[in-house]
This record gives structure tokens, sequence and C-alpha cells, in this order.
């Protein structure tokens, strides 16, 4: 039980699988962030990866962070055990919130603490997702900025979900109301997805902060119609699975995702004949998600993190 005397302790989690140089680049952005008054901060890195390749970035930079630098190997593969890794290690150090951003994120000046301040103008017991803006290689095509980029959410925006790429939780979250992430299918994608649709359907909310910003770098693997279509896929059984599990009928996800394949794929053969890359794109993107809503309805799933890219 948190008093006016009590200091906030605020744990940092970066699970990290096989991305040192990416994950180096992140600590130096929170060693160059300002912290909240009357916080403590502390960053835990869990390594994800059997050969550790993260410790010799976290010995690297135990002494110059700034705050305290925490290392966890956690070696069975998988996001969803490296995420309840983090959760059990920010309960070990007394956190009173958890926030989690990607190892291939960097924050900027500000982020942390206009994400606590936001969760404190809520009452500091709501979740809070930030804003994550893309970074695109150098080169990289210019249509590709209009299907990476997106107008993003204006602050206080309620949420049914969000993901962990940018997050803040208070701890009761985890701790009160233990939830935890599916580690059922270890290498499959939309396990955070799951995981907050779970902390809505127990009364938590998520609002969007869109003053606490953090750069995702995308890399030129990324910048394909093929890895767009999946990720898209991979997304769509998740959310075959939040509608079912959420009361919508089997047969109505059926002829609904059915129809938006079929025109869809419509679209992508009538833009690729114009010449239309963005138009095409988005309607690959759409034909693929809607495939994925169909396969969740056969009870298929994707190990979507077999390769770390």
């Amino acid at each position: 039980m948190m008093t006016d005397t009590t200091v906030v302790r605020i744990n940092i989690a970066i699970c990290s699988c096989q991305r040192p140089k990416l994950l180096a680049k992140a600590l130096a952005s929170i060693g160059a962030m300002a912290s909240p008054e009357g916080a403590e901060v502390i960053v835990s890195v869990i390594d994800n990866d059997p050969q550790q390749s993260a410790k010799t970035v976290c010995r690297d930079w135990q002494t110059k962070l700034g705050v305290a630098l925490h290392y966890e190997h956690e070696p069975r593969r998988g996001i969803p055990l490296a995420r309840n890794r983090a959760i059990d290690v920010a309960h070990q150090l007394g956190a009173h919130y958890l926030v989690f951003i990607d190892d291939d994120e960097w924050v900027e000046s500000d982020w942390l603490c206009e994400l606590y301040r936001y969760a404190l103008s809520l009452g500091g017991k709501a979740v809070v997702h930030g804003a994550v803006v893309p970074e695109l290689p150098q080169g990289a095509p210019q249509y590709m900025g209009e299907i990476f980029f997106d107008k993003g959410r204006p602050t206080g925006t309620a949420l049914g979900s969000c993901a962990t790429n940018n997050v803040l939780i208070p701890i009761y979250v985890t701790q009160e109301l233990g939830l935890r992430f599916d580690e059922s299918r270890p290498l499959a994608g939309g396990t955070d997805t799951l995981f907050f649709c779970a902390a809505v359907e127990r009364g938590v909310e998520i609002f969007e902060c869109a003053e606490a910003r953090v750069h995702e770098e995308i890399p030129t693997s990324r910048l394909s119609s093929r890895w767009l279509a999946k990720r898209k896929y991979r997304a769509g059984i998740t959310l075959s699975r939040r509608k079912r599990e959420g009361g919508r009928s089997a047969v109505g996800l059926l002829l609904s995702a059915t129809f938006q394949v079929v025109l869809n794929g419509l679209l992508v053969l009538l833009s690729a004949v114009l010449f239309q890359r963005v138009a095409y794109y988005k309607a690959l993107m759409k034909m693929s998600r809607n495939a994925g809503v169909l396969s969740g309805l056969m009870g298929m799933s994707v190990d979507s993190y077999n390769k770390v890219v």
C-alpha cells in the first residue's frame, strides 16, 4: 500500500533476443532521459537468447546508465515467457509500475515523465499506452511511409487492448489480479493483445498518451509485401480468438471475413494493374488479416517468432 512518503518505484522492462546493438541503443536512450520527480527507476533486461547475447551489453551499461540495471536470463524461448519473467522480476524489485518497451526502440528524453504524469492524472490505476513512431531505413520507398505511419490516437483515447511496445502497467494488474501472458504457444504472436483484453474484462481501463513517445527501428527486411502480409495474418488469428471469446458467433465471423478476403483480393488485383502501390499494400494487409481470422476459426496458429528479425 502506497503512502504520501512512499518512493514510487518504476521498473522499465526490455525483453531482448539476439539484438545486442539495438538493445544498447535502447539503453543509451534511457540513460539520456529524464526521470520522474520522486520516483526511483530500475531497468530490467530479460535476455531470451539461450546464448545470453544481452549479457555483455548489460555489463557494459551497468555503471553508466544512471539508474539501476538488473539483468535476468530466461533461457526458454518465447516472448510470453520473457514477459512473465519480467513480471516476476518487477514483483521481486517491489515495483509499483511495470513499463514495457521493445528492444528495437529508443525513447525520447521526456518519455517516462509524460507516461507517469498521465498515469497519475488518471489516478494511477489505469494502464497507459504511449505512441510508437516508426523509423524507416534510409532509402526506403516513399510509399512505405504511408504504410507504416498512421495518424495516431489522441491522448485520452480509451482502448480495448494494446501492445507491450510502450506501456505502463500498475502492478496490481499482475499482483492482485494475477494476470499473466499466455505461455501455451510461446512462439506465437498476439499474447500481449490477449493479456490486455483480459485486463479490460477484469475492469482495468487502458488509455492512450500521445506525448509519451518511443521510436521503433524498422529494418529493411520488413519492407516487403510478404512480411506485411504475414504480420496481418498473425494479427487476424489473434483477432479471431478475441472475437470468439467476446461472444461473437463463428458463423458471423466466417461470413464477414470471407467477404473481406474476396473484396480485398479483388482490390489487390485492381491496384496492381493500376500501379497503385499504397492501395495495393493496404488491400493486401486487409485480405491477409481476414485470412488470419478464417484460419483462427479453424483452430490454426502460427509461430511468428521462430526467427528474430
